[in-house]
């Protein structure tokens, strides 16, 4: 396992989208691409593969080959949380105890689910045996399209259950779940990150979050937003995030598609295609207002193909 010594996983720790062919199969070069371009944009940390990485249309294979991928390419630079969750329990403890293998720092979940969402002593079940299968500290992830928790569930969770230290929260009102939380159990929570691709960051890093995980697709903006408020600069961070709200939105519409057409964009990866089910094509307005969007933050994009 890397060690970085951390006190804390803190800053920006960005989703590196899983690239595909034209015809949906996995494309390595792309993959590789992205990982390194998500390491020298400023990153403070890696998480892979999550939703914005479209892990539910991954094989199991497929996400191996991405852990593994993952920390060869990343090799010790920053820390690495391997996403994992999945439809049963065993599904996730064999993931989690693989990504332990091939040397991620942490790992994130959420609870499993298939047809039918666990009741909460089954959740409470997951994380304990999942604690019981790995030594490295457990992320849980508490999102509405898996089994949202409330604040004293996961204070519960995080008191109890040795490895689990973590939340990922983006749930509606996550900034208040967030303020309840620290006021159940700040002893045992050792930090939460916001998602929702760091639209609330400042307001975030105001209630004591320790960062976001953020696709990782504008890596170099968000790193820099999080790296002005961290040195009391709020006025400035707010200033750039002002300027991204207008790609948020449109990111709100497309997800997904819209992570990968800025990495086509700024010829990180070779298409901007994901995969079926679900799939969201741009038209010629959608991307003409692209080019417009685009332009309008160039000054602010750090990182550069070569």
């Amino acid at each position: 396992m890397t060690s970085h010594s951390l006190k804390q996983f803190r800053g920006i720790y960005g989703i590196p989208a899983t690239p595909f062919n034209d015809n949906e199969t996995l494309d390595i070069p792309s993959l590789e691409s992205v990982l390194t371009f998500s390491v020298e944009n400023g990153c403070h940390g890696i998480v892979m593969p999550v939703m914005a990485s479209e892990f539910q249309s991954l094989t199991d294979t497929e996400r191996k080959i991405v852990f593994d991928l993952t920390i060869k390419i990343v090799d010790g630079r920053i820390p690495t949380i391997a996403g994992i969750s999945g439809v049963s329990n065993i599904h996730s403890i064999e993931l989690g105890k693989y990504a332990e293998g091939a040397g991620f720092d942490s790992i994130i979940a959420m609870p499993p689910a298939n047809l039918a969402k666990p009741s909460t002593s089954e959740v409470v079940t997951f994380f304990e045996k999942l604690s019981e299968a790995v030594q490295i500290p457990i992320w849980i992830q508490n999102h509405n399209v898996g089994t949202a928790l409330s604040a004293s569930q996961l204070a519960e969770l995080c008191e109890t259950v040795e490895n689990v230290s973590y939340v990922k929260e983006e749930t509606a009102f996550a900034g208040q779940l967030t303020t309840e939380l620290f006021s159940k159990a700040s002893k045992y929570v050792h930090g939460v990150m916001g998602g929702m691709g760091c639209k609330f960051l400042v307001s975030e890093f105001n209630r004591g979050m320790c960062g976001n995980m953020p696709a990782s697709h504008f890596g170099d903006i968000h790193s820099k937003i999080w790296d002005l408020l961290e040195s009391g600069d709020e006025k400035s961070a707010r200033a750039i995030q002002t300027r991204m709200a207008p790609l948020n939105n449109y990111e709100s519409l497309y997800g997904m598609r819209a992570f990968k057409e800025v990495l086509y964009r700024r010829g990180v990866i070779k298409t901007p295609t994901t995969r079926s089910p679900g799939k969201r094509n741009l038209d010629k307005y959608d991307l003409t207002e692209y080019d417009k969007l685009l332009e309008s933050i160039d000054d602010l994009l750090i990182w550069k193909a070569s």
